[in-house]
């Protein structure tokens, strides 16, 4: 097999289609494949009318097909115009998406790998010369995980995501508060989202024989004092008991006591007072005993 053939195979096209096809060899040991389509006679895909070349545009996209090497696809891809509407659309390709920078054959090797629990997304990302937000981009969007049943006590909580895709930069995360396994991730904490969430549970599970849904076998829900979550699920949950976990409490406690705890010290003159003031915070953190022996006090 030639290496055009091999090509044509790889991006899933016929030889006939192709009207260019250059390959280049990097010193780095990277393939570079220049490639551009003939030219079809294309409708329009919103009137069915006559469409005119307006013009070509480059476009750069990963390929994976090579594990041990990168690949990156110039595609130089035709923009029509129609003579109708006057309204613009790109020439179909069968290797990739309008708007996407890498071709349908890397999104299915990203999937493959990430079938495997030991493949990590930032395993997946290197092996196919994309990066981590990339790889987990195409799960969120090709992958759909179903949750697991609404527990007796359920816990929620927010976790930051600085790579996430989405509108938000924190996700929330539902969990059984007796074995921590987490129900499901939702994209977002905000308010809004979790009234449609909950609504879309209390649609899809409601009962009309016994009048009730998959919400009302929560007994407890374990919130991180946000007000937010409290108002939420005192809508849906009415009858659940709605309390702050001990991880949250302990840290406004500690919070608060330790801001009296630094107001004392800078108002005391006492220097023994200071001290013990001051070797007070490792008691809480370290549990180590005091002594009341003051020593060289630091301002």
């Amino acid at each position: 097999m030639s290496l055009d053939q091999f090509i044509t195979n790889m991006l899933n096209i016929e030889s006939e289609q192709i009207q260019e096809l250059l390959t280049f060899c990097q010193s780095d040991g990277s393939m570079i494949i220049k490639i551009r389509l003939v030219h079809a006679h294309c409708a329009c895909p919103y009137y069915n009318g006559q469409a005119h070349i307006h013009g070509y545009y480059p476009r750069k996209l990963t390929h994976s097909t090579f594990i041990n090497r990168a690949c990156t696809i110039l595609y130089l891809q035709r923009r029509y115009r129609c003579n109708t509407c006057q309204s613009t659309f790109n020439e179909p390709n069968p290797f990739t998406c309008s708007h996407e920078g890498i071709t349908h054959e890397t999104k299915l090797n990203v999937l493959q790998d990430l079938k495997h629990p030991e493949i990590t997304y930032t395993l997946a990302a290197n092996r196919n010369h994309i990066s981590k937000a990339m790889a987990l981009r195409i799960f969120d969007r090709h992958v759909q995980i179903a949750r697991k049943p609404l527990p007796e006590i359920l816990s929620l909580d927010e976790h930051y995501l600085p790579d996430s895709d989405y509108d938000s930069l924190y996700c929330c995360l539902l969990m059984d508060f007796d074995t921590s396994v987490i129900i499901d991730v939702l994209p977002d904490r905000k308010k809004s989202y979790l009234f449609y969430y909950l609504s879309h549970i209390k649609h899809e599970t409601y009962s009309d024989e016994t009048h009730t849904s998959e919400l009302d076998r929560i007994k407890y829900v374990s919130i991180d004092m946000s007000e937010s979550f409290r108002s939420v699920f005192q809508s849906y949950c009415p009858k659940a008991i709605i309390c702050a976990d001990s991880f949250h409490v302990l840290q406004h406690l500690t919070k608060d006591f330790n801001a009296v705890r630094l107001k004392c010290r800078r108002e005391t003159a006492d220097p023994v007072l200071a001290y013990l003031l001051i070797k007070f915070r490792f008691v809480l953190n370290h549990n180590v005993a005091l002594d009341n022996k003051a020593s060289i006090i630091d301002g």
